[in-house]
């Protein structure tokens, strides 16, 4: 009788977090990430720990990781209002303004009874492995066994292919299944991994899929008759689209990638596919925002106004590495940008903080500052350039004659 009462008392429990430091996120989901370890999402800075030691796929289960002592405290310092400071990503968006990522939580709706008692996952992020097929400036071999090689020549960085879907994970997370809402697939190129089709499959047959929504992020360099037949079975696909830039821009950013394929892929995800929250398949752009791309935002969105009308872009600030940040321009060079950004970018689509941050949350994070420079910029530019046999001075003319006045 008293544990019905909890809970009918418990799930009425309503939090604002515009009032409230609170997450849901270590609440119902735990995150696979791509160099073999485990996250409580992905904007979280640090990898969960056991007894002050990362934990891995080598040695630890995904269970391991749900029930560590680390997401334990991370759940309880939320409880009680006290910032943990894996957080500081968020804590820094939300200082300038900006909706933090922890503001998503919220968007799943989570019953106060799984914050009380979170017995299992009702969502996961599977990087099932690192293996990719492109080898974007924005990557490293963390996240993309293309960057192996440059990782170790340039900086001497440890690379090593991880697939991170061992037999006990794959296991493991079957038995979560019929608790699930949501999977989330990331990767390396989560369309190659045959553990996150075999999975999809699992949920198909096993008739799970009807309550399973999907949310893939994509290079857009994989297509098949198979994954469009799964994705159509699923509850809702949420297919996002990494797609920085156009033509040799794009194909700069994302090297390995043909842009015309992407593009053709584009059209054939689109043409099953809707824009809009009454689609089985919702369609959208992720655009990670660097300081290579974020000037010719213009010509970006003419492109997809002529060719993807109605296609929405969700904004992806980088961070990391630093030196891409578009905190890194100098002042001048912002304002050109601020005033391209709120005269020149067009849509056939309302911007709406609720789907991504507006043209001046985007320039409000644009006037931020940043350890690095702009000489910090080049020097990062340069030494990539040489290893690749590439040069951003001929890719984007335009904007390499604005900068150089300010190169040192």
């Amino acid at each position: 009788m008293f544990d019905k009462l909890f809970k009918r008392k418990t799930s009425e429990v309503k939090r604002d977090p515009a009032k409230t430091d609170f997450c849901y996120y270590p609440f119902f989901q735990v995150l696979l990430s791509a160099d073999g370890k485990y996250m409580p999402c992905s904007h979280h800075d640090n990898f969960i720990t056991e007894n002050g030691k990362e934990i891995t796929t080598a040695k630890h289960t995904i269970e391991d990781a749900w029930n560590s002592e680390y997401m334990q405290t991370l759940r309880n310092n939320f409880k009680n209002n006290i910032r943990s400071k894996g957080c500081n990503q968020c804590w820094k968006e939300q200082a300038l303004g900006l909706q933090p990522m922890r503001y998503d939580s919220y968007g799943y709706n989570i019953p106060e009874t799984q914050v009380q008692h979170p017995q299992s996952p009702m969502r996961v992020e599977i990087n099932a492995s690192n293996v990719c097929n492109l080898r974007c400036r924005i990557c490293g071999p963390h996240a993309s066994s293309r960057w192996i090689k440059e990782g170790k020549e340039l900086y001497g960085m440890d690379g090593e292919i991880h697939f991170n879907m061992t037999a006990e994970n794959q296991a493991i997370i079957r038995t979560w299944v019929p608790q699930f809402t949501q999977i989330g697939f990331f990767g390396g190129e989560p369309l190659m991994s045959d553990e996150n089709i075999e999975l999809m499959r699992y949920c198909v047959k096993t008739g799970h899929a009807k309550h399973i929504s999907l949310l893939i992020n994509t290079n857009t360099t994989i297509c098949s008759d198979e994954i469009i037949s799964l994705f159509q079975q699923f509850k809702n696909v949420f297919l996002n689209f990494s797609i920085d830039d156009i033509g040799e821009r794009f194909e700069y950013q994302r090297s390995g990638g043909v842009w015309k394929e992407v593009v053709e892929n584009l059209k054939r995800y689109t043409g099953v596919g809707g824009y809009t929250g009454d689609d089985q398949i919702q369609c959208k752009i992720c655009c990670s925002v660097t300081a290579m791309n974020i000037y010719y935002f213009p010509e970006y969105f003419d492109f997809m106004n002529e060719h993807f009308e109605g296609l929405p872009v969700f904004w992806n600030l980088v961070y990391s590495p630093p030196e891409l940040s578009i905190q890194v321009l100098p002042q001048p060079v912002k304002n050109l940008i601020a005033e391209r950004l709120r005269t020149k970018v067009h849509t056939t689509y309302e911007i709406e903080e609720r789907r991504t941050k507006t043209i001046e949350n985007l320039i409000a994070y644009l006037n931020g500052t940043n350890e690095m420079t702009l000489t910090d910029f080049f020097k990062h530019i340069e030494r990539h350039d040489k290893f690749r046999l590439e040069n951003f001075a001929e890719t984007f003319p335009e904007f390499y004659a604005v900068l150089e006045k300010y190169v040192g």
